[in-house]
């Protein structure tokens, strides 16, 4: 998303605690800070805020959901993606949803986010399911951690080209912005 936001001209920064992942963005020229938000090198409010995919990273959510209500200027609206603890694939899956990892702390249904949000000071205006683009040879992996051996499907140089949409319906998505 912060890659998008410079192609169109707008005034971006990414937040990211990851060291690596900051000198991945660096090297294709986007400015992004080491650490958490709120950032002590950022300052004032801003028109838009993402956080995609880390509320379940976080011990204090609604802690850093204010944070972000203090952050989002008058008209501004946020943006939260997270995986859906009540989705058909962790009720199916159960222990073995691909979304239950050591570094999640927490987890969220459209419920829980309703009411972490409320508890912040912002309303949601929208809810949805995002779709994710991958790698076939990524999802040929993934899959192959699900199925029997002798059903496991064989990776082949081609699935290293080739892209897929997927929406599997088990992260929720809020746009949101500050109450009243």
């Amino acid at each position: 998303m912060l890659e998008e936001a410079v192609k169109l001209g707008f005034d971006a920064w990414g937040v990211e605690p990851s060291h690596w992942l900051c000198d991945q963005a660096r090297q294709r020229g986007l400015r992004i800070l080491q650490g958490t938000f709120p950032h002590k090198e950022i300052s004032g409010q801003f028109d838009v805020i993402t956080l995609v995919d880390v509320l379940e990273h976080v011990t204090d959510p609604i802690g850093l959901l204010r944070s972000i209500s203090d952050a989002l200027s008058p008209d501004g609206i946020g943006f939260v993606v997270t995986p859906d603890i009540s989705s058909l694939a962790a009720r199916v899956l159960r222990w073995k949803w691909w979304h239950f990892r050591v570094a999640h702390v927490g987890y969220f249904n459209k419920r829980i986010l309703s009411l972490g949000l409320d508890k912040a000071s912002l309303e949601a205006l929208e809810w949805g399911r995002p779709g994710w683009y991958f790698s076939a040879d990524y999802l040929v992996d993934r899959l192959n951690r699900y199925l029997p051996k002798f059903l496991r499907v064989p990776s082949l140089a081609v699935f290293e080209k080739l892209t897929v949409p997927l929406n599997l319906r088990d992260s929720l998505y809020a746009i949101f912005r500050r109450k009243g």
